[in-house]
């Protein structure tokens, strides 16, 4: 979908002073509202007893999860040394990815998006949680006062160390409620920092040391198969289209011209994955058919990957694979590029907007559904260049 607008980029960038206003007030009542219901599902759930076990929380998405991977492996040897048993929770369909992946004997299951808008599902949680641990950490700068905050409150554990987190995610009303829900807030230096790093400081002020480089799965040897019949015989590419909303993502028919530019020049056959199914004879179209664990597998072989600045940029990246991404400007910085790109496998193209750093509250689009204009501004004939270069650096 084109972008057309008549207004000055500048018009966007500041909403208007009464809208934020209200924006602010809304958000504020609702935090109360939740403390006041969390506080009464508590008062009746609460047990007496305090359990040996302790809480990672890491809920966003995949990407987030394997940026945290030094983190919480830290963490789960660090809790295991307190005689702690360890308790990662994460996106239910994460689950057996996490269990296979960070050697933590028990991963389950939270959905952030149904803990924060069911109160059935949020009631079910929260007694499920309280009085289990020990100890409960919470290492995501991401913090959101209605998800992570409530729940390590909820935890009732005596130690409760967390991300002092930034001001796109919890508002200072939130902050303030929020703040007393930890033991220990761990503060990171403002302005833009790749996510890995922001991960070796929140562990550093714990007092823990962790890796700056890429997470890499699978050392314990559990992904380096790929479920049968989802890796074809022949030499391939992956293409995954797909990101975590509309905005986000890049057209696929420009996905799909740089794809079969490659496919064509490398003699490669076109494996899709993430998205829902496509009809068309020129790629191995495998989406709704792979699991998150079989990821690993399918990526670790491929001869190149091409996506959106989504899940599989940062899976491809730890993988050491020929990795690139088209990145927009709701985050930059943040989650690309990598801090060592120039000499690693991996690229993001990327195209730079006043408006950037917007957490993806994009006011230049009219619907929730149309591709932010930094993301439509990229042409598919810069990323096949990119893509390219990319190839012939690695091969």
């Amino acid at each position: 979908m084109t972008y057309k607008s008549s207004k000055p980029v500048e018009a966007y960038l500041v909403k208007p002073k009464w809208r934020r206003r209200t924006n602010a007030v809304v958000w504020a009542l609702r935090a109360r509202l939740l403390f006041c219901f969390d506080w009464a599902v508590l008062l009746l759930a609460r047990r007496r007893s305090q359990g040996n076990q302790g809480a990672i929380f890491c809920l966003h998405g995949l990407g987030d999860l394997l940026l945290a991977g030094h983190a919480i492996e830290r963490l789960a040897e660090w809790m295991r040394s307190q005689e702690v048993e360890p308790v990662l929770f994460v996106r239910p369909t994460f689950v057996e990815f996490a269990r296979r992946a960070f050697g933590v004997a028990r991963v389950e299951g939270i959905n952030r998006y149904q803990f924060s808008r069911q109160l059935r599902y949020r009631i079910g949680i929260l007694k499920s949680v309280t009085g289990r641990f020990a100890v409960a950490v919470q290492p995501t700068f991401n913090r959101m006062f209605r998800v992570e905050d409530c729940l390590m409150r909820a935890t009732g554990a005596a130690q409760r160390i967390g991300n002092a987190g930034h001001a796109n995610f919890i508002l200072p009303s939130e902050r303030h409620l929020g703040d007393r829900f930890y033991t220990q807030l761990v503060e990171l230096q403002p302005g833009p920092m790749h996510e890995l790093l922001r991960y070796a400081e929140f562990m550093k002020g714990m007092g823990l040391e962790i890796s700056q480089q890429p997470w890499q799965p699978g050392s314990n040897g559990e992904f380096q198969t790929c479920s049968a019949g989802l890796v074809p015989t022949t030499p391939y590419m992956v293409l995954a289209p797909s990101a975590s909303h509309p905005r986000r993502s890049w057209p696929m028919e420009s996905f799909l011209k740089v794809a079969q530019h490659i496919a064509s020049r490398h003699q490669l056959a076109i494996v899709m994955i993430g998205h829902k199914p496509h009809d068309s004879s020129a790629v191995m179209d495998l989406g709704g058919k792979t699991a998150v664990e079989d990821l690993p597998g399918l990526l670790a072989s491929a001869r190149f990957i091409l996506c959106n600045d989504s899940g599989i940029y940062h899976l491809g990246v730890s993988l050491s694979r020929p990795t690139l991404a088209v990145g927009g400007g709701g985050m930059p910085t943040r989650y690309f590029p990598y801090p060592d790109e120039a000499a690693g496998p991996s690229k993001a193209v990327y195209h730079s907007m006043p408006c950037a750093d917007c957490n993806w509250k994009c006011s230049r689009i009219q619907s929730r559904r149309e591709t932010a204009p930094c993301l439509q501004e990229v042409t598919w004939q810069e990323v096949a260049e990119a893509a390219g270069a990319l190839l012939r650096r690695n091969t």
